[in-house]
């Protein structure tokens, strides 16, 4: 409580960004404050992490008076939504928050909404989608230097990648989340999404690490009951049936406000029970998690084809991700300077230098870095040396890639087990 008796609820904020939820709804209730939307907001996410599904009314009602910072209501509204499995209405608040951030031009409230968006579009299985508004959103948050959001963006990029058998580059994304400071919820989302991505690699060990850091970083109620499902997964990769169960049940409790977590528990138990011989009630749990939705259920394919094998013989249409091909060739379009991998078109703000060395080592070659310094800036002292590096990192950034551009002593070449063109549109 502050020194004037009211609660402080940006402290309690933190408590809940902590997992604490009983402890920040405690002290929200120690000063009721049911007209007043930023306390109904607070109120509503503690309620419904806590398994309450009510808090969904709170935040409702936190929306309908909002005029202040009202973009911010509608976005955990569409948070919540979604992971109830209400996908329209998710996606019907993020947009109408994503409204609301432009006419105030609040950029990093647009990149929020953009990045539930992509959230929305994932769970109701357009792979596509999703990682074109994540895309959008890491744009937005190089040009407008996002740098506490940025984690986030690039959890949703693997996710997306995750769901579109693009493996290597959701490690990648993965990876690069848990690089810098993270406040403990990003830490708890990135280090899910690595241990899921080395999981669906087959690399299940690896994978566990990661995913009991996240657990014993979790607090409690649904955060807690997503990170044991990953992690009842990944035991059952390795074997670990005892574990699975018992992780599993325990997340079960958990998770009746969280349909897409929910889902992968139903697919660990469907899978054990597949593997026990017991065919009626692996499939019977199978129908359950694809009641829920497309994903996570779509990427399990990857992990569990026996399984996916029996529901589509019993006449089952699950969505399934197949591997894609590694390294996707890359297309630069000149001169209004566009980027394709693969199919997909790439957004570009705030990285017109990184384009610009791509479309040079891909027409020209591999060249010093002197000569590639002269040719962006017109210049090849030290300082140019130390932006190249910069610039280079940008454009790894750009295809996900660690080795799409590398140095190789003074010379500066695209990785050539990747398919390079570039055309005059």
């Amino acid at each position: 409580m502050g020194s004037d008796g009211r609660v402080d609820l940006e402290a309690v904020r933190l408590f809940l960004q902590l997992g604490r939820y009983r402890e920040g709804e405690a002290a929200l209730d120690r000063d009721p404050q049911p007209e007043n939307p930023e306390w109904l907001r607070l109120k509503g996410w503690a309620r419904w992490h806590l398994g309450d599904e009510r808090g969904l009314l709170l935040l409702r009602k936190a929306a309908s008076l909002a005029r202040e910072r009202a973009g911010w209501v509608w976005q955990d509204l569409g948070a919540l939504l979604f992971r109830a499995g209400r996908w329209e209405e998710a996606e019907e608040a993020l947009r109408r928050a994503l409204d609301l951030f432009e006419a105030e031009e609040d950029h990093l409230g647009r990149a929020w909404a953009l990045h539930g968006l992509g959230v929305a579009h994932l769970h109701r299985g357009r792979t596509g989608w999703a990682l074109r508004r994540g895309e959008e959103a890491l744009a937005l948050v190089r040009v407008k230097a996002l740098r506490g959001f940025r984690s986030r963006v690039l959890v949703l990029l693997s996710t997306a990648h995750r769901a579109r058998g693009e493996l290597l580059e959701a490690l990648y994304r993965a990876e690069q989340a848990l690089e810098g400071r993270l406040d403990p919820d990003d830490r708890v989302v990135a280090l899910r999404a690595l241990g899921t991505a080395l999981r669906l690699m087959g690399r299940p060990a690896e994978g566990r690490v990661h995913l009991e850091e996240a657990l014993a970083l979790s607090g409690e109620g649904a955060r807690r009951g997503a990170a044991l499902a990953e992690l009842a997964l990944c035991h059952l990769a390795l074997g670990r049936k005892r574990k699975t169960r018992r992780m599993a049940g325990e997340a079960l409790e958990l998770l009746d406000t969280h349909a897409p977590a929910r889902s992968r528990v139903l697919v660990a138990l469907a899978e054990l029970s597949r593997r026990e011989g017991e065919r009626e009630g692996a499939l019977a749990l199978f129908r359950e998690a694809l009641a829920i939705g497309p994903y996570p259920l779509m990427e399990e394919a990857l992990s569990f084809p026996e399984l996916f094998a029996l529901a589509e013989a019993e006449g089952l249409a699950p969505p399934r991700t197949r591997r894609a091909p590694e390294k996707p060739g890359a297309r630069l379009v000149l001169p209004e300077k566009r980027l394709f991998v693969g199919r997909r078109e790439v957004p570009l703000e705030g990285s017109g230098r990184a384009f610009d060395l791509l479309a040079l080592l891909a027409r020209e070659g591999p060249m010093t870095w002197r000569e590639a310094a002269r040719r962006l800036w017109e210049e090849d002292g030290e300082e140019a040396r130390r932006r190249l590096h910069t610039t280079a990192s940008r454009a790894r950034d750009l295809l996900a890639d660690r080795e799409a551009v590398v140095w190789r002593g003074e010379t500066l070449l695209l990785d050539p087990r990747r398919k390079w063109e570039v055309v005059w549109g």
